[in-house]
């Protein structure tokens, strides 16, 4: 019965659909982070995904009719996606002219771009369809989806090539740019003149300016590359994940992305991660809502991930600021490298705990379920068994979330409260492909390699 509940959730087509959902969170995310190093954060991502996804939903459905059916059909998706972000840079531009040139309240404009976007792309909707809700009476098109060769789609997953081929096969084109992109912005922000001439101005735009840097300049580039990526986000939400447009359907996404920089310490790939961590508890939601349970229990469980991400961005701040006055104290003495791992394992301590206290969310809806898992009789232990297990994870992590000096007081205690908790979620993983004993022991193998990667050699070094 517990093997059923694991393959119930954690499955190729589960994570497939984690990729998926996580698509329109991450592609806005590396813009708010690209503006957000730039010193003008872009707070109209949201309008701006808006405006791109109606944009090429409208453009992709009438070039069948500008260029005939045939021509439409092959066309019409990257006409959607060239008019669709063109839309979203040009707005991006206005925010930045709004901001930079006419002094305007960032904030403010963003805000207004957001409200712009919500309604007119309603009011554009109704004059072209007479429907206020959807374009579903318009024949729009979709990005194309990229077939992994070699991969054939099966039922069931017995090996780890099958797992893959299900869950990165037959993907949309989308997805791919997101996640390719992580790497390039990467490059480009810390291996290009370009990104360090961004940086400096979101440091220092004083100094950036002493040397010859044009920091409107920047800025102008940082918002409008943001709005690019917002436009990308948007034609996923439009012609990807979906092949319609629907009043408001970015659903607070360009919200959520303005936080995911900064939950993942301001770099790219903890971006992605962040991104990822919401895609997950998304994914997870529309998994447990396909069950016979109250709806309410799933669709809880991404507004329980949004205030915990809010509560753990808090918690890091906090943290970074303690940090900050350590090293304004200790001056020379400051050993950078110990602290930035015990920074760095703080925030494994509160994604494990934040998986955790949507276990115990899980668990209720397993207990809740009538017939989602076997039946009542079978489903009540498993669902016990998860929340049990989850309530203790957040329990013994807990001492490590609230003080961060406890991470150097008790660093052997916090190692084997990290190994343990992550690996009890690798191990329901792996156990889709080995035994659960076999499962259990690469699990633990697994968690002790990221917690001495992330940062544990510098603090055994340390000790």
């Amino acid at each position: 019965m517990f093997e059923n509940v694991i393959d119930g959730i954690f499955s190729a087509l589960f994570v497939a659909a984690i990729l998926r959902v996580t698509t329109p969170i991450l592609l806005p995310s590396l813009g708010a982070l690209i503006s957000e190093k730039a010193g003008v954060l872009n707070i109209g991502l949201e309008g701006m995904m808006l405006s791109s996804a109606f944009t090429g939903v409208v453009v992709s459905a009438y070039a069948q009719d500008w260029f005939g059916f045939d021509t439409g059909v092959a066309v019409g998706p990257w006409l959607g996606l060239v008019f669709g972000v063109s839309v979203s840079v040009l707005l991006s531009f206005v925010l930045a002219l709004f901001h930079l040139d006419l002094k305007g309240d960032l904030f403010l404009s963003g805000i207004a771009l957001n409200i712009l976007g919500s309604s007119a792309t309603v009011a554009i909707m109704y004059e072209l369809t007479g429907d206020r809700g959807n374009t579903s009476t318009l024949a729009s098109l979709q990005m194309p989806f990229i077939q992994i060769p070699g991969c054939v789609k099966t039922e069931t997953t017995t090996n780890i090539f099958e797992f893959l081929c299900g869950a990165f096969s037959n993907q949309n084109l989308m997805t791919w740019v997101a996640f390719i992109a992580v790497f390039i912005v990467s490059f480009v922000l810390y291996r290009t003149p370009f990104g360090m001439h961004l940086r400096a101005v979101g440091e220092n735009p004083e100094a950036a300016a002493s040397v010859g840097i044009n920091v409107k300049r920047i800025r102008y580039y940082a918002l409008m590359i943001s709005g690019f990526f917002a436009g990308l986000g948007g034609i996923h939400i439009g012609m990807g994940y979906l092949q319609l447009f629907q009043r408001d359907m970015t659903n607070g996404r360009g919200f959520i992305a303005l936080v995911t920089p900064s939950l993942g310490g301001g770099t790219p790939v903890g971006a992605m991660i962040a991104s990822s961590t919401f895609g997950f508890f998304d994914a997870l939601g529309l998994r447990i809502g396909s069950l016979e349970i109250p709806a309410q229990l799933p669709q809880s469980i991404p507004y329980f991930a949004t205030v915990l991400a809010l509560v753990i961005y808090a918690l890091q701040r906090r943290i970074s600021q303690r940090v900050t006055e350590m090293r304004t104290a200790s001056g020379a003495a400051f050993d950078a490298a110990f602290w930035g791992s015990i920074q760095r394992i703080s925030i494994l301590h509160m994604l494990l705990m934040m998986i955790a206290v949507i276990g115990v969310v899980t668990s209720g809806s397993m207990l809740a379920a009538p017939n989602g898992f076997g039946g009542a009789e079978t489903a009540v232990p498993a669902g016990l068994l998860i929340g049990v297990a989850s309530l203790a994870l957040f329990v013994i992590g807990l001492p490590f979330v609230r003080d961060i000096f406890s991470i150097q007081r008790n660093w052997a205690a916090s190692a084997l409260v990290t190994i343990v908790s992550l690996g009890i979620y690798l191990t329901l993983f792996l156990a889709l492909f080995f035994e659960l004993l076999l499962a259990l022991v690469i699990g633990l193998v697994l968690s002790g390699l990221v917690w001495f990667m992330i940062g544990g050699r510098v603090l055994i070094r340390g000790k």
